[in-house]
């Protein structure tokens, strides 16, 4: 697997941390490698076999797709400025279901205005 379409492979890894907002830290943490060398194969060293399955398989977890149950009506842009303890935590969470940060928050947001009957 090492080698094949491994330019395309970086650019999409590039690209899906990008949306999901991770970043080579947090691809390097999950490698069990260093963030300098995901940058040195980011760059120019090729992806090890085993650690491109690995990312592979994170890219699968985690896909750069809109959920079913997300219907968007018209666009609202949000940003959320949170401080890294806090993104961490929220990470952790959204992992822990099986989505990304982005559709953790897109389905617990709309609770927010919809508190439970007491």
């Amino acid at each position: 697997m090492a080698g094949v379409n491994q330019d395309e492979l970086k650019m999409n890894v590039k690209l899906w941390l990008k949306a999901n907002g991770f970043d080579y830290a947090w691809l390097a943490e999950r490698c069990f490698v260093t963030e300098a060398t995901v940058r040195n194969w980011m760059a120019k060293k090729p992806i090890p076999a085993a650690k491109e399955h690995i990312i592979r398989e994170l890219i699968k977890q985690l896909p750069l797709t809109l959920p079913s149950r997300v219907q968007v009506e018209e666009e609202t842009l949000i940003t959320l400025k949170l401080d890294p303890d806090t993104r961490k935590v929220l990470e952790k969470k959204a992992f822990s279901q099986g989505k990304t940060l982005k559709e953790f928050l897109a389905d617990e947001v709309p609770r927010l205005g919809n508190p439970p009957l007491a």
